[in-house]
């Protein structure tokens, strides 16, 4: 299963990040890293051997990028 995981930098994000790379699922984050660092989602990179897609955005902005909506 493919999962949007908002906040995936973050404390609880992260969490959930591992939680899903563990089982297999392909996992995509949106963040706006205003209370986290792309530097966790190394780390989970590193943790799990999984791949992450990540996008810097907002989620209180009405319209995702460009580049996320053909995906």
């Amino acid at each position: 299963m493919r999962v949007l995981v908002t906040g995936g930098a973050g404390y609880i994000g992260s969490h959930t990040l591992v939680e899903l790379l563990g089982h297999a699922h392909a996992v995509c984050v949106l963040d706006n890293y205003a209370h986290a660092s792309p530097a966790v989602l190394t780390r989970v990179r590193a943790l799990t051997h999984g791949p992450i897609q990540a996008y810097e955005a907002d989620v209180l902005h009405h319209r995702l990028p460009a580049h996320m909506q053909s995906e």
